[in-house]
């Protein structure tokens, strides 16, 4: 957390749960928006698939052209679920695909576990499989 706001946030942020939900909005953000390695690993090498090794989504183009909406949602919430460990019970819905911006439409729905206890957050985000850059808009519910 210091290390996010030391060198990371874009603007100083007074309050220490504001600053929780921006760093895991940025490290979303950046898992969103990395490709992971396109290495095959044997499946004895379990833990590596969960390692720095695998950050990232794998092929998006491929994913999301042959996935349909409830295969891709399980899978990024596998991803999400395996690299933010501040976030419980992560549920993703995934939208009716933007043609015009060829790009994905979700919401992340988890709970984040902060010093004040549990608090839901829900992030309309809008991934575009263009560039593979991310907007995630972010809101919290108690």
């Amino acid at each position: 957390m210091v290390f996010w706001q030391t060198f990371l946030a874009d603007e100083p942020v007074a309050d220490q749960y504001e600053a929780l939900v921006a760093s895991v909005r940025y490290q979303l953000k950046q898992l969103l928006e990395s490709e992971a390695p396109l290495t095959t690993l044997p499946a004895k090498l379990a833990q590596v698939e969960r390692s720095n090794m695998r950050f990232g989504l794998d092929c998006l183009q491929s994913i999301s052209s042959r996935m349909d909406k409830d295969q891709f949602a399980r899978q990024l919430e596998s991803w999400i679920k395996a690299f933010e460990p501040r976030l419980s019970d992560v549920r993703v819905e995934v939208y009716e695909r933007d043609e015009t911006n060829n790009a994905i439409n979700f919401s992340l729905v988890a709970r984040l576990k902060t010093d004040r206890g549990q608090h839901a957050l829900v992030f309309d985000s809008n991934l575009s499989l263009v560039d593979q850059k991310v907007d995630i808009e972010g809101q919290d519910l108690v």
